[in-house]
């Protein structure tokens, strides 16, 4: 499969990753819950995620790292190691929980001082200011004025919806931006993605030395709907991995709140823990509960209430059950299955928006 490919699996994935800010979506008093609606409120921020920009984005960016360092390309050369499958399995969520946390280690200095070299995590003097264009397979730097100082662009190109591969002859879509705002003690890039006259995407990566925290806050639009994302990556010994995901979609008064953590970072027993809402003008829903390597239970609540449980074992698909046996409609088990989905697809968002920076925010051995 080619680095292009892999893009493939991440573009419908990172939105439904990606989960909102907790002081959106509040509305007063609890409303009633619609589950049709709270679909329709999902699906307009996957939509945030799903233009033909973002496509082209997600599906070139694996190929920066090589541009700017070709002797030792972090991100294109490990390719296949970026799994954006989702995870809704014990041990599919477990395995991508090991991957995070060793992404999130491999970004912050291991030295007692836990501080960044000048040298660490600049993007090298002699691209400084490029403008990168893709040529028969991979990028080389133009002539075209315009990147800054600090950082560089690369041009991006329409993909095939399907295979995500470019489409030939090459039509140019816009621009990625990469600016490093690296300092002593955080390493940090600024992504911004355009076409024409519309930003795509605008977020800031940075890596804090001191605390271990990997941070990714912007926003993503498809020109419409506009989703400000916030995520959140802190690996330890002591604690394991933490993972808090917010996003707000102001347009759909939408929020929802996700917090994981894995306690103990082997994949055979490690226990994640998960603390789910969801609460926008379509009712308020959480799902709270852990999941072991035998399999897990949450407990589904709305408007505060019990309302479902969701059941999973083994390698086996989630269970959703209603509260004492009874049945749920159509719609309510849709709702719930696209909701239970966020924390399977979560670990992912983390991988797919550090993918253009990563391997210059890498700090030196």
């Amino acid at each position: 499969m080619s680095v292009l490919q892999l893009a493939k699996r991440s573009v419908t994935v990172l939105a439904t990753v990606c989960v909102a800010l907790t002081g959106c979506g509040d509305s007063g008093p609890d409303v009633p819950f619609n589950p049709a609606g709270t679909s329709a409120d999902l699906e307009a921020m996957n939509s945030t995620f799903a233009s033909p920009v973002f496509g082209s984005f997600a599906a070139f960016s694996l190929q920066f790292d090589a541009a700017l360092a070709p002797a030792a390309p972090l991100i294109s050369a490990s390719a296949q190691a970026f799994d954006f499958r989702r995870a809704t399995t014990p041990a599919g969520l477990r395995a991508a929980a090991r991957r995070n946390a060793e992404r999130v280690a491999a970004l912050v200095p291991k030295s007692a001082n836990r501080s960044f070299s000048a040298s660490s995590a600049a993007i090298p003097t002699e691209v400084a200011g490029k403008t990168f264009e893709y040529v028969d397979g991979s990028y080389v730097p133009g002539t075209r004025p315009g990147a800054p100082d600090n950082g560089v662009r690369f041009l991006i190109y329409a993909v095939n919806p399907v295979t995500f591969e470019p489409v030939l002859p090459l039509a140019e879509v816009g621009y990625v931006e990469l600016t490093d705002l690296s300092g002593s003690s955080t390493q940090a890039a600024r992504v911004i993605v355009v076409s024409g006259e519309t930003t795509y995407l605008d977020y800031i990566v940075s890596v804090a030395a001191a605390t271990g925290q990997v941070t990714v806050a912007g926003f993503v639009t498809d020109g419409a709907i506009r989703a400000n994302l916030n995520l959140r990556a802190t690996v330890t010994e002591a604690a394991g991995l933490t993972l808090v995901y917010t996003v707000d979609v102001p347009q759909r008064d939408l929020s929802i709140d996700l917090s994981m953590t894995m306690t103990g970072l082997d994949t055979q027993s490690g226990t994640i823990g998960i603390n789910l809402s969801v609460s926008g003008p379509n009712g308020r829903v959480s799902m709270v509960g852990e999941i072991t390597e035998a399999g897990g239970t949450l407990t589904v609540r709305v408007n505060g209430n019990t309302f479902a449980t969701i059941t999973s074992s083994g390698i086996a698909d989630p269970v959703i059950t209603g509260a004492n046996g009874q049945p749920l409609s159509d719609d309510e088990a849709a709702a719930l299955q696209e909701i239970f989905e966020v924390t399977g697809e979560a670990f992912t968002a983390f991988d797919e928006m550090i993918v253009p920076v990563g391997g210059f925010l890498e700090p030196a051995a």
